[in-house]
């Protein structure tokens, strides 16, 4: 399914921008049909902000720092008003154990730890970017990614060593 445009959001902004934001949410949510409503609702908040965009923070990180946001208070509504949980690989194909390996592996993960690690390898965004999308220094970014990857490594390289 193609995903559709807010109303009022510039073309070139939602082009450059939607994949990436999809990808994001979709990691964080684990469920391809949340992650395009999260990410329709991050476009319909910047058409809302109007003129929000300031150019203070680079585009991206600005974007990914509203789709965290939304992303929370999802995950506070969610939590506020449970339902029932769709299984983890709920929009997942069976033949793909890696892609469910991984997404377990991330739910492991302290949120934050798994938020930056998001943001730099899905989001594309520099270390200076995601450190003013969560509010953080370039060297803490630096060291979480760091030790996010050591503990995926550590987690998904035994298992698929031996398990082809």
């Amino acid at each position: 399914m193609e995903p559709s445009r807010a109303p009022g959001v510039p073309e070139a902004l939602f082009e450059r921008h939607d994949r990436a934001i999809r990808l994001y949410l979709k990691r964080l949510t684990g469920d391809e049909d949340i992650a395009r409503d999260l990410a329709q609702e991050v476009f319909l908040r910047v058409v809302r902000a109007g003129p929000g965009y300031s150019g203070a923070a680079p585009e991206g990180a600005w974007l990914f720092r509203a789709a965290r946001n939304v992303f929370l208070d999802h995950r506070r509504h969610s939590m506020r008003h449970p339902t029932e949980p769709l299984p983890l690989n709920a929009s997942a194909r069976a033949d793909q154990p890696l892609r469910l390996d991984l997404q377990q592996a991330l739910e492991t993960l302290p949120a934050l730890d798994r938020d930056v690690f998001l943001l730099c390898e899905i989001g594309g965004l520099s270390y200076a970017e995601i450190a003013e999308t969560v509010q953080s220094t370039v060297p803490a970014v630096r060291s979480r990614v760091y030790r996010t990857r050591l503990a995926l490594r550590a987690r998904l390289v035994p298992h698929w060593s031996t398990h082809p």
